[in-house]
């Protein structure tokens, strides 16, 4: 069986079934087919028989049940117009002038197509035609095998393979390709002759304090927010980019035809407002944000993976610079990076061979006129840079995700100290001590400081752990809170830093139950010279005072300083006004030179009468 064409000889299509066709046929069946062995009525395979023009002459017992038709209703009729499902009918013009061409390709291949059967059931059918020379002329057998199962139970298999493809190359929760996908993206022919031409730009997203969403609203609207981010970068995608989702809240676009930097930037930007409307999430409005590092190609032999390591760098000085934000690449910014870069392999060598000490700064309990303790404060003895202080690298070691160490580090430095000090014979000082978010929220803290402590003959009451509204935020308030309950159970103590820096210092408080709070040096500072600086301070003493909660103040330069704090009932101090920063045994030599302190010190004269120790002194 054939298909009719308009070269009049066409693709075949096989057998068929409508009682209602004519044609010429045979007057009786296999009355002309003396050549048609016995075996032909009982093979498995449908066997049909056509003249040269398409006629079906005979038919085996096979096919007819293959097309649920017998042989007498179909016989002398072209068939090939009836076995085809609907839709996919023939033209009966081209069926009426149909002849098989005996020179065609048609005869040296096995075809499979979809045919349809008596009643409408469609199905496989693998068939090929055979030309056959008989003394009544050339006829055409056809052989067909129904082969539906075999080839739906392939399409099934291509489909499984066409979904773990895609799975391989997607990420579950956004449906955006992967890291996966990426790689391949930036080994493919189109992206290589994009860069060549200059014409790719590369866009580094990252969720704005995205942490928060999840600790506060659960992890149901942390994925709902990043869901949203893939919405808005699939709005943005042109048909030959590429968005994909590279781990935890980092998003990646990837534009081609892009070659200038006004229009990367415009797309940026444009993503940047399409976040200012909330995301509304189980009638919760969920403010998303992005922060976003920009890079365009710089040069023609410029790698895809450069594009994406400086769009990241770019990303990293946008959160630097306050989130909320777009930052292109330029190679002045890559070639501070290259300086971090070599801070952080530096800082992680710092914590293998011992380049980190601590120095102490003593804190005085006004009432008794006392030193009751000393903060702790790392320092970084840097063989290229000489001694740095913790802001020199914080952020660094944050990035490289070191920080946690450098607190344990810390940790034991301070307590090395401590110890120190009361064998120096300063037994009844204590001594505070700073912990990062990354450290704080390991729930292994505890339990390493306190068999630190044990370790040391030292009580958990002989310490104070600071953590400051950074720390808060970024390991998340209930996280924070139930760290800082841990601490207190175990006989800890637990201050607040830096207060007064934050956006919401009292909301803190209230929230977390600490039992110290320092004011921070920009409250001191302008003691002296700011009436409303004053109200505030003396405000938040007496608040803590009412509250039971002690507060010691941070930064505490001068003799007028300390005189006004006195006034305000200030219970503590700390600052250059007693001591600068400084090694274990400079601060050993300073309490020996100092302690008992004058009862008249910060009071008359104005200029308190102690012995300073600088550093290098």
């Amino acid at each position: 069986m054939a298909e009719p064409s308009d070269t009049a000889h066409p693709h075949p299509a096989d057998a068929a079934q409508d009682p209602a066709a004519d044609g010429p046929g045979p007057s009786r069946p296999g009355a002309d087919l003396p050549f048609c062995p016995q075996f032909l009525h009982r093979t498995r395979d449908a066997i049909i028989l056509q003249d040269i023009e398409g006629h079906l002459e005979w038919m085996n017992p096979a096919a007819e049940a293959m097309f649920n038709v017998s042989l007498d209703a179909v016989r002398g009729i072209k068939v090939m117009g009836h076995v085809l499902p609907d839709g996919a009918r023939v033209d009966p013009a081209k069926i009426a002038a149909f002849r098989y061409d005996i020179g065609s390709s048609l005869f040296d291949r096995t075809h499979l197509a979809r045919h349809k059967r008596v009643g409408g059931q469609v199905f496989w059918n693998l068939h090929s035609f055979t030309l056959l020379a008989t003394p009544m002329g050339p006829k055409v057998a056809v052989t067909c095998r129904d082969v539906t199962e075999t080839v739906e139970a392939e399409q099934t298999l291509r489909h499984a393979k066409a979904r773990l493809q895609h799975a391989a190359h997607h990420d579950d929760l956004t449906g955006l390709a992967n890291r996966k996908r990426l790689t391949q993206y930036l080994a493919s022919d189109i992206l290589r002759r994009a860069l060549a031409e200059r014409r790719v730009g590369v866009l580094h997203l990252d969720l704005d304090k995205f942490k928060e969403i999840n600790d506060t609203l659960g992890h149901a609207a942390g994925d709902a927010a990043l869901r949203h981010v893939a919405d808005l970068l699939r709005r943005f995608c042109g048909p030959q980019d590429l968005a994909c989702r590279i781990g935890g809240d980092e998003f990646l676009l990837v534009c081609l035809g892009t070659a200038t930097e006004d229009a990367l930037l415009t797309r940026a930007e444009l993503l940047l407002g399409a976040t200012h409307d909330p995301l509304m999430w189980n009638n919760q409005a969920i403010r998303v944000g992005l922060s976003i590092g920009a890079c365009l190609t710089q040069d023609s032999t410029e790698r895809g993976e450069a594009l994406i390591h400086h769009a990241d760098q770019a990303l990293y000085e946008a959160k630097t610079r306050g989130r909320g934000r777009v930052m292109l690449y330029t190679p002045a910014l890559g070639q501070v990076q290259i300086a971090q870069n070599r801070m952080t392999r530096e800082l992680r060598l710092a914590t293998a061979e011992k380049q980190l000490t601590v120095h102490l700064q003593p804190q005085l309990d006004l009432a008794r006129g006392r030193v009751t303790g000393c903060e702790t404060l790392l320092r970084w003895n840097h063989p290229r840079l000489g001694q740095l202080p913790p802001g020199a690298f914080f952020e660094t070691a944050r990035r490289a995700g070191v920080l946690a160490d450098l607190d344990y580090q810390s940790m034991h430095l301070s307590l090395d100290a401590l110890t120190r000090l009361h064998a120096a014979g300063f037994d009844d000082l204590t001594i505070a001590l700073n912990v990062s978010a990354e450290a704080l929220t390991d729930v292994n803290y505890p339990g390493l400081l306190d068999w630190a402590l044990q370790s040391r003959g030292l009580k958990p009451s002989q310490i104070c752990v600071e953590i400051t509204e950074t720390t808060i935020l970024q390991g998340g308030g209930r996280t924070i809170a139930a760290a800082v309950d841990r601490l207190k159970r175990m006989g800890a103590r637990v201050a607040l830093d830096d207060f007064g820096t934050g956006y919401a210092g009292l909301a803190h408080i209230s929230e977390i139950e600490v039992d110290e709070i320092k004011l921070d040096c920009s409250l001191t500072a302008n003691l002296a010279t700011d009436p409303r600086n004053r109200a505030i301070v003396r405000s938040i003493i007496e608040l803590c005072r009412k509250l039971g909660t002690h507060v010691t103040a941070e930064g505490v330069e001068t003799a007028e300083q300390l005189r006004l704090l006195r006034v305000a009932r200030c219970p503590a101090i700390q600052g250059f006004v007693l001591a600068h920063p400084q090694p274990c045994a400079d601060m050993i030599a300073w309490l020996s030179a100092n302690l008992p302190l004058p009862t008249d010190f910060g009071r008359d004269p104005p200029e308190p009468r102690v012995t300073r120790l600088h550093p290098g002194d």
